[in-house]
């Protein structure tokens, strides 16, 4: 029965400092090795509301936030008009603090234009073998491993990837999940194997091995898989 997170001595392994996240990375580890080895079909399918296609494995469902790419406005804001005679004294005055809060308007409609990391509202992810499928409030799709340009594990609990959308505009996107680093193996094994990552190690943080085995279980052999 697959389940690598079977047999850990927890009392081991709180002295060996080992928390929460380790959990996910040996899990993670055990899937890695079994989609090297071909093995993937030994994965018992995960819990999900996402429908799955035939001959796909729910790998893992859970809690995610996601940031997209994008600008927050398009540049345009409204003028605001005042009724006084800039004649006078106090009309002048009227007429200074109206153009002053228009440039501000001005300021902000130009940043709100510039495109930044945005943070979509918080929701949940499927990760199969071919797929993530993200579910937030406002809308749901699915992103193959297939259609990605590139992706990379920019931090422990973080991955970026790249895609073209329907009308070959370049989407990047910002996933960051304690799964992030079942995300970046999954897809680089179907469709990234040459990815340095993989072939340097750095995927998996330096001495995780020394505190499986602290913890009194053995990690596979994944560190390089390219």
């Amino acid at each position: 029965m697959f389940d690598p997170l079977a047999d850990i001595d927890r009392v081991l392994a709180e002295q060996a400092g080992w928390t929460w996240f380790d959990d996910y990375l040996l899990y993670t580890c055990a899937v890695a090795e079994l989609i090297s080895t071909g093995r993937l079909a030994q994965v018992p399918p995960k819990a999900t509301r996402v429908r799955v296609e035939t001959g796909e494995i729910c790998l893992a469902d859970g809690p995610v936030n996601w940031f997209t790419w994008r600008a927050a406005g398009n540049g345009q804001y409204v003028r605001g008009h005042v009724r006084a005679d800039g004649r006078t004294a106090i009309g002048a005055a009227h007429h200074l603090g109206n153009a002053v809060r228009n440039e501000a308007r001005r300021l902000r409609a130009e940043a709100a234009a510039q495109p930044r990391w945005v943070a979509e509202r918080p929701g949940t992810a499927m990760i199969s073998d071919r797929r993530m499928h993200l579910i937030a409030p406002e809308r749901s799709f699915s992103l193959y491993w297939s259609a990605l340009e590139g992706i990379d594990l920019t931090a422990p609990d973080r991955i970026g990837c790249r895609f073209p959308d329907k009308q070959g505009v370049m989407q990047q996107l910002l996933i960051q999940s304690p799964w992030a680093p079942l995300l970046f193996v999954t897809a680089a094994l179907r469709h990234f194997p040459h990815h340095p990552l993989l072939q340097n190690g750095t995927w998996l943080p330096a001495g995780f091995e020394d505190k499986c085995h602290l913890a009194g279980k053995k990690c596979p052999k994944v560190r390089k898989l390219g």
